[in-house]
């Protein structure tokens, strides 16, 4: 569907002149006639052509606001203008991306009817299809299931999936169908389906079956009971979570998962058990603490003489990150350049009020209690412009020139810099710095900037807590602590920084680096952390937070080093 915008702006540019023109004239000739009842005079030529000072004056400022209005509106149209030109260019580039995605893509209505699809659906044609009934694509013994699925995500707004199998039972096509929802004005209007051929994956899960090929699926694969304790596994597995063949026989699947999602593995292995088969998202505990997402797919078999759980893991860490740093791209480009304009839009003004006190102040320097007054509204004045700076900060974060630095110096510099803020706040802060540092290419002050931002939050985070109040007043002595580690790996360098405090709640964790958002109690814009992952990935890197397996938030960066 072409997205058009509700009114022509190259008509109202074009006539904008003309149209203030008109305006102008019709307000001078009103204005004659209405001087004629209100003088003794009643000669409309002279009030028109000869009007007095006084009338000429008025009329001439009224005409002034005319054109600063015009002006105004000019510049609200050559906006809007940009921005439906870059709406065209975004979706182009939807378009492009979706018509070469590999997956077959298609829309359907609430009746099941394709409006869109990217490719042709078997050998009929994609203008054939439109219009169409999805379901009468499908095997018969698929319709069904097809048609709750889709009802499903108009009734819940909740995505749903569903297999399909086709072709001969010797060698059969599987696919994936994803449903979810496509939202106008938070309205579901259509269903979005994604079918993805999972012919291989399933292969593999059959080939499985057979011990000498069992280690050299590409996938992690691992066998459990139904008690939970695991009995077979795979070296991509164990490469994976960092745990030796003998010591990941000696768990259950619960010590591999995070404790809020026992109760769901529980009931996966209850629908699995009834269904035979059930495909899902669940993050895998490493030996390091580490949470690693995986798409798992689950089947119910018989290994060894009882049944048990066999499970085909497939690691998307590297497809998430780069699926959340896609959404909060786009979402921190788009805020990031609404909130510059309006930060440009106030900053003028801002400028000229600054201004205008300086010489008030100036004026009356004898006036003491003006000057009090004035210092506190140029104080309120130079708390606006902070906020400004902020908003011009979070669409701007690479614009200083890179050079060759040293990371270490930079964690020590900004170190002491916060040194006596910290001596204050009862926090202490450890380094534990490579002591071979790579090569890297950056902005000492904005990633400086980057650490202060992470310091500062830790600090807030730390003292925040009614624990650590509680320990401070029972033990004066008593400290928070802020470690700073920094790792080498391959043509990366690792710069961890980890608190003591009490974490962040896993709802907070998916929005901690979206714009404007904010748990702080005391002012902030809550886009500190959004700087911070503009300025990581302008340096090509990237930056994830995350909870410690004793406590406390971490974050992690990752640089790309020479």
């Amino acid at each position: 569907m072409k997205t058009e915008l509700i009114f022509d702006s190259e008509s109202l540019s074009d006539n904008m002149v003309l149209a203030v023109t008109l305006i102008a004239t019709i307000y001078w000739v009103l204005d004659s006639i209405l001087n004629l009842f209100f003088s003794n005079k009643f000669n409309l030529i002279a009030e028109l052509f000869g009007p007095d000072l006084y009338d000429v004056y008025i009329r001439v400022v009224v005409l002034c606001l005319f054109i600063i209005f015009g002006s105004h509106a000019q510049s609200i149209i050559n906006k809007l203008k940009l921005a439906k030109k870059k709406l065209d260019e975004s979706e182009e580039l939807w378009r492009s991306l979706v018509e070469t995605a590999p997956d077959i893509i298609t829309t359907v209505d609430r009746d099941g009817i394709i409006r869109f699809i990217n490719q042709p659906m078997g050998v009929i044609s994609t203008d054939q299809t439109i219009g169409r009934c999805f379901y009468d694509f499908l095997p018969p013994e698929y319709q069904e299931m097809a048609i709750d699925s889709v009802e499903s995500v108009f009734r819940t707004g909740e995505t749903d999936s569903f297999e399909v199998r086709a072709g001969e039972s010797i060698d059969p096509i599987w696919h994936t169908y994803r449903v979810g929802p496509l939202r106008i004005s938070g309205r579901v209007v259509a269903a979005t389906i994604i079918a993805t051929n999972t012919t291989e994956f399933k292969q593999a899960e059959e080939l499985m079956r057979y011990k000498e090929l069992f280690d050299n699926v590409a996938e992690g694969v691992f066998i459990f009971n139904r008690d939970g304790q695991i009995i077979e596994s795979n070296e991509r597995v164990l490469e994976s979570t960092g745990y030796t063949k003998e010591k990941l026989l000696d768990l259950n699947i619960i010590d591999l998962v995070e404790t809020d999602q026992a109760a769901f593995v529980q009931n996966m292995m209850t629908q699995v058990s009834r269904e035979k088969e059930k495909r899902f998202e669940l993050n895998l505990k490493a030996k390091d603490g580490r949470l690693i997402p995986n798409e798992i797919n689950c089947r119910y078999v018989s290994y060894l003489g009882e049944f048990c759980f066999l499970c085909v893991a497939r690691d998307i860490t590297h497809t998430k990150m780069l699926q959340n740093q896609l959404i909060r791209s786009e979402r921190l480009a788009a805020t990031g350049q609404l909130a510059a304009s309006i930060a440009h839009e106030i900053n003028s003004p801002l400028q000229g009020i600054t201004a205008l006190l300086n010489v008030i102040q100036t004026k009356h320097k004898k006036d003491k209690k003006l000057l009090e007054k004035l210092d506190l509204v140029k104080s309120a004045f130079e708390s606006i412009r902070d906020t400004v700076r902020n908003l011009i900060d979070l669409n701007r974060p690479g614009k200083e020139n890179k050079q060759p630095i040293d990371i270490n110096q930079v964690i020590e510099n900004t170190s002491m810099l916060v040194r006596s803020y910290l001596t204050k706040s009862r926090v202490k802060i450890n380094l534990n710095l490579a002591a071979e540092n790579p090569r890297l290419t950056g902005s000492p002050q904005q990633l400086g900037q980057v650490l202060m931002n992470l310091i500062n939050n830790a600090v807030e985070s730390i003292t925040g807590a009614p624990e650590f109040k509680k320990k401070l007043k029972a033990v004066p002595t008593h400290s928070g602590k802020i470690f700073i580690d920094t790792f080498n790996r391959e043509n990366e360098l690792i710069i961890r920084v980890k608190d003591s405090g009490p974490g962040i709640s896993k709802k907070d964790l998916e929005h901690i680096f979206d714009p404007f958002f904010t748990k702080k109690k005391t002012m902030g814009m809550g886009v500190g952390l959004s700087i911070c992952h503009g300025i990581i990935e302008d340096h090509k890197g990237y930056i994830v937070a995350e909870n410690a397996n004793d406590g406390g938030a971490v974050f992690t960066i990752r640089l790309p080093t020479n």
